[in-house]
């Protein structure tokens, strides 16, 4: 260190570049997990920092093997926007009559539009105060259902993924947030008849890698947990979606949850997810569709 800086701690009792020293006596970095520590002590030293260290930073990469980088740091989830979907369905009567159906609530006789957006975004920065420092480094959203998607209290119309990527496995680089889109398609349609209560849960966690993808790593404050639940609330039955943080995996607190009223059947029902044509997005009012908005963070 004194190479990079021949005054260091010459005047000054401490420096940002302790913990980093502190760690280094310890011998930690002969163990995988050790080198793993030290990575992420060097990811939040600020940039200048690193960068009027250079040489230790060389000499440290050179003898432990390990990365001087940054990592996506500081996660934090919004809710954005509300959208609705307009489009279509092919419906069959049970005598096998059939027909396209509008979803579509500004025409006459449709059931609704075809599905809810509820649209998020997770932002976060670089741990080393520079965005830059994240152009190699690629994030992606990975989501699980813990359940089949399509069994009861939902059927064949609901989306089948069960496990994704999101913008696919590998992710993508350089980036300092990721839209989230929560859809659902029309409750009434996805909803297995005769009704009946029972949820549907999903874990989501943002992760990020530093080495083109071979080993990815979940982000701080970046998992959540999914909940789409029916249920009965007097003579109605009601669909819900809710995103919650995931503690003790994340404890910064983020809660949205909205409600919707299930309403009849329709006389004309579509078999397959095949049959269903989402369409187009358009603005909407979250507040003029559900039934309830209980938290929007």
């Amino acid at each position: 260190m004194n190479l990079d800086n021949t005054k260091f701690k010459n005047w000054a009792l401490t420096s940002s570049l302790d913990p980093l020293i502190k760690e280094l006596k310890t011998n930690s970095w002969g163990s995988t997990a050790g080198k793993a520590k030290i990575e992420r002590i060097i990811a939040f030293l600020p940039h200048d920092k690193k960068a009027k260290y250079v040489q230790t930073m060389a000499y440290l990469q050179a003898q432990l093997q390990i990365r001087i980088g940054a990592i996506p740091a500081n996660a934090v989830m919004t809710f954005e926007t509300f959208r609705v979907m307009r489009g279509n369905y092919k419906g069959y009567k049970p005598t096998g009559e059939s027909k396209i159906v509008p979803l579509d609530d500004q025409t006459a006789g449709s059931p609704g539009p075809s599905s809810f957006i509820h649209r998020h975004k997770l932002s976060w920065s670089s741990s080393d105060g520079l965005p830059v420092s994240l152009g190699q480094v690629r994030t992606r959203e990975y989501v699980k259902f813990l359940s089949d998607t399509q069994a009861r209290p939902f059927n064949a119309i609901q989306d089948p993924d069960r496990e994704f990527y999101a913008p696919g496995t590998m992710g993508a680089t350089g980036q300092t947030e990721g839209i989230d889109d929560h859809s659902t398609k029309l409750p009434a349609l996805i909803c297995y008849y005769p009704r009946e209560a029972g949820v549907l849960q999903a874990e989501q966690k943002y992760q990020y890698s530093v080495d083109n993808g071979a080993n990815w790593v979940d982000m701080d404050n970046g998992q959540f947990l999914l909940e789409k639940k029916v249920r009965q609330s007097g003579n109605d039955w009601v669909f819900s979606f809710k995103k919650t943080n995931w503690a003790p995996l994340n404890n910064k607190r983020f809660h949205f949850e909205v409600e919707y009223t299930i309403g009849p059947l329709p006389e004309y029902l579509p078999r397959t997810e095949g049959d269903y044509n989402k369409g187009m997005e358009f603005a909407g009012d979250i507040k003029q569709y559900a039934r309830r908005v209980v938290s929007t963070g």
